[in-house]
């Protein structure tokens, strides 16, 4: 009797231990077998921010990803002019950092916000480095 508890012990263990999900991956993204990047669901979705500008009181920037990987960024210049301008285009991602057809700077990727790197790819530094974010909106 005393052999069949162990072996029963034994076999409840190693079903338990099957079961457990040892395989780890960011919140944001998920290699598959190919080693292709697959977005999450968390990455789709509207980011605002109001971004540094030199001759007017700031970019209001609004940008949608859409699971089709499309994008559409619209941005104002405030305290300069009450017109939209709208950029629409593919997205994707290379070397963790978000990609935009047509937009020259990239973004790097951050659970809940996006933060826009300088034109070499690297984070901006400075007094105002910490407002080159857009954050999640929905």
């Amino acid at each position: 009797m005393r052999v069949v508890k162990i072996i029963c012990s034994f076999l409840f263990l190693f079903f338990l231990n099957s079961c457990v999900n040892n395989h780890k991956s960011s919140p944001l993204l998920l290699r598959n077998s190919g080693n292709q990047e697959l977005v999450l669901t968390n990455l789709i979705g509207a980011y605002y921010g109001d971004l540094p500008c030199a001759g007017c009181d700031a970019i209001a920037t609004v940008l949608y990803l859409e699971r089709d990987h499309s994008f559409k960024m619209t941005y104002t210049y405030q305290g300069k002019s009450e017109n939209h301008f709208v950029k629409e285009g593919k997205w994707s991602i290379h070397d963790d950092q978000l990609a935009l057809d047509g937009i020259d700077y990239k973004y790097k990727i951050e659970p809940t916000y996006l933060v826009q790197l300088d034109l070499s790819g690297e984070e901006i530094k400075g007094e105002l480095a910490n407002k080159y974010q857009l954050n999640k909106i929905k």
